[in-house]
């Protein structure tokens, strides 16, 4: 696989985002939501989602194959330094390094925006989604036992979670930035290279 890019989303692709997305919810237990969203609803999630916080996605020969994203956990103030992540591949793309340099971008860039937490809330089971997550080190924090039912079955969420390198507990914390905000210089640079990182990994038969 070759000529693959990560990029910020844009509205022309929330189709894509939907098709991608819409067999998570109809055929799996992976993401515990039940109803498929509209078009009209992701494209307003994505603009919601894209003031504050990256939402990526990576296309390979132009095609979108993968999207992620980090959203508020709490609405609260005292959690402005703490955020949710989303991660979503198409099948036919797995296991191709999409998701790690998907997440090597993310990651950045909340650093950059000086965010502190990162947290992951995986349905059970799902070894890949642990499997990648211990990969960036997070750490597994609690078992939510028979939290959802879905597709004739309970089951249990864990929440994975881990710091941002280079946070320290005694920081003096600013809010933290908007992606308005960044620098588009050093934008432009997480995104080449986690494109490069893709494209290099795949050069060398790397998965």
């Amino acid at each position: 696989m070759q000529s693959a890019e990560i990029r910020l989303a844009d509205v022309d692709d929330a189709c894509r985002i939907l098709e991608i997305y819409a067999p998570y919810v109809s055929d799996t237990s992976l993401t515990l939501t039940s109803k498929i969203p509209t078009l009209e609803q992701i494209v307003q999630k994505m603009d919601d989602i894209k003031k504050y916080y990256p939402y990526l996605i990576c296309c390979v020969k132009g095609e979108l194959v993968g999207f992620a994203y980090a959203h508020r956990l709490q609405p609260h103030a005292a959690f402005n330094w703490n955020v949710d992540l989303a991660i979503f591949i198409d099948p036919k793309f797995q296991g191709r390094g999409i998701a790690t340099a998907l997440y090597t971008a993310l990651f950045q860039i909340l650093k950059l925006q000086g965010f502190c937490n990162l947290y992951a809330t995986i349905t059970m089971p799902n070894d890949a989604s642990m499997a990648l997550h211990h990969h960036f080190g997070f750490k597994e924090l609690v078992v939510m036992e028979k939290f959802g039912y879905k597709h004739g079955s309970w089951h249990d969420t864990l929440i994975m979670g881990m710091k941002i390198p280079g946070f320290s507990d005694s920081d003096s914390l600013g809010k933290p930035l908007q992606m308005s905000q960044l620098n588009s210089n050093h934008l432009t640079t997480i995104l080449a290279m986690a494109s490069a990182l893709l494209n290099g990994a795949n050069q060398k038969g790397e998965s």
